[in-house]
């Protein structure tokens, strides 16, 4: 896809805004057309930041800000999200046409001063439905998430103060004093993996950035897990890097002055000498910590008290490794590769017996019951994974299968053993 730079963009602004020019900041408060900015990037140091599409649209009393392709990308790393929305319900038009103006201007004059005012100003009802949803979300190419959906209501989701740090020049005292931001459910959907947490809380005690639930469930490979009290603090780096220092202390009197252009925060960066290279350091020795006091499955415990820690980048080169494989996984599917054998047989009781066995992936009958005809009585797809309803007699049933094997229904005369091929 092209991409076109902000100046060139800036020259052609009334027709890449579908006809809105800059004399739409002052249009009527009932204007409720829907903006629209394709194809824009911009240099913020050493990364490429870039938006395939943005539309901003007013339609049956809610408001919809959609990015389609947005992407940060730089030498040695990047991270992209296939789509990003953000959906707010019961929404005035005079609401709305303000917002758009001040997008509008944000846009041409590349400042977000005008945008964080009209924020300031905004008057949403508290309980007016918020959902904010990423779909495709990708780094250095491999993916992290098909999809994660956050739901909430505006008063729950936007943290008291939040007026005050915006009308503020958005100042780190502020921002610290600020308080939680509470969603109804977060949704995360990977693969055949699916985790939903409710009633979330996210806040900044202190220097810690603290998520918590107080439980949820989790869909992993066809098998049901349900935990509790789950909590997530993402803790500073030991020491924070002189130019993050610098580069905060004079975006916040930026933010003061009302003069957070985009050219002034570029030339904060270069000045302070904050790059991409040494953002993605400090934010990878920034650490974590994640407890569950229980995981069950089937109403019996799994896991309890669990604890775990480490840096940022240790959970993200865990993702990777995940990641790749699952790639492997998925290519040795494609490939028709099955790598696991699952031999079923009698411990020497007289007569054949029946069994029921599934697995999450594929499934191929290898050799047939030596006494019984046909190994198999019935092989079916239930509920996205392939089920076995085998007898076993004197012999024994193979099969080459991939994914994970459930032992459904076996009884205890029957023996299921799993080998690698």
């Amino acid at each position: 896809m092209k991409r076109r730079q902000f100046g060139a963009m800036l020259a052609t602004a009334t027709f890449s805004l579908g006809g809105v020019s800059s004399a739409a900041a002052d249009a009527s408060a009932q204007e409720t057309d829907p903006l629209e900015i394709e194809d824009v990037s911009m240099e913020l140091g050493e990364a490429t930041v870039s938006v395939g599409r943005a539309t901003f649209r007013y339609r049956d009393g809610a408001m919809r800000l959609q990015l389609d392709d947005w992407s940060v990308e730089s030498d040695n790393a990047s991270l992209s999200v296939g789509r990003k929305r953000v959906n707010v319900s019961d929404v005035t038009p005079e609401t709305y046409a303000a917002v758009r103006a001040a997008m509008v201007e944000t846009y041409e004059g590349q400042s977000l001063s005008p945008l964080l005012s009209a924020l300031v100003e905004s008057d949403l009802d508290p309980d007016s439905h918020l959902q904010v949803s990423l779909s495709s979300v990708e780094s250095d190419g491999r993916l992290l998430a098909d999809e994660v959906v956050a739901t909430g209501t505006v008063g729950s989701v936007v943290p008291d103060g939040t007026r005050d740090f915006l009308s503020g020049g958005a100042s780190l005292s502020a921002l610290a004093s600020l308080g939680a931001a509470e969603w109804s459910e977060l949704r995360i959907e990977r693969g055949d993996a699916t985790l939903v947490a409710d009633g979330v809380t996210m806040e900044l005690d202190g220097t810690t950035f603290a998520i918590a639930s107080p439980g949820g469930t989790a869909e992993v490979s066809g098998r049901s897990f349900e935990f509790s009290e789950m909590t997530l603090d993402i803790l500073p780096p030991e020491t924070l890097p002189a130019p993050h220092v610098e580069f905060a202390s004079q975006v916040r009197q930026l933010g003061s002055e009302g003069s957070l252009t985009l050219s002034a925060v570029k030339s904060a960066a270069a000045d302070s000498g904050v790059t991409v290279a040494n953002t993605l350091d400090a934010l990878g020795s920034a650490r974590f910590e994640l407890s569950l006091a229980e995981v069950t499955a089937d109403g019996e415990a799994v896991v309890s008290d669990f604890r775990t820690s480490g840096t940022l980048a240790d959970l993200s080169q865990m993702l990777r490794d995940q990641t790749s494989m699952d790639d492997d996984e998925e290519d040795d599917a494609e490939g028709g590769e099955l790598p696991y054998e699952v031999i079923v047989s009698t411990t020497g009781t007289a007569g054949r017996m029946n069994y029921v066995i599934e697995v999450t992936g594929d499934l191929e009958k290898l050799e047939p019951d030596e006494d019984s005809g046909a190994a198999v009585d019935l092989v079916e797809e239930v509920d996205g994974r392939v089920r076995v309803n085998g007898t076993v007699g004197s012999g024994d049933d193979r099969f080459a299968f991939s994914g994970e094997l459930m032992e459904t229904d076996v009884p205890d005369g029957v023996q299921v053993e799993v080998i690698e091929r």
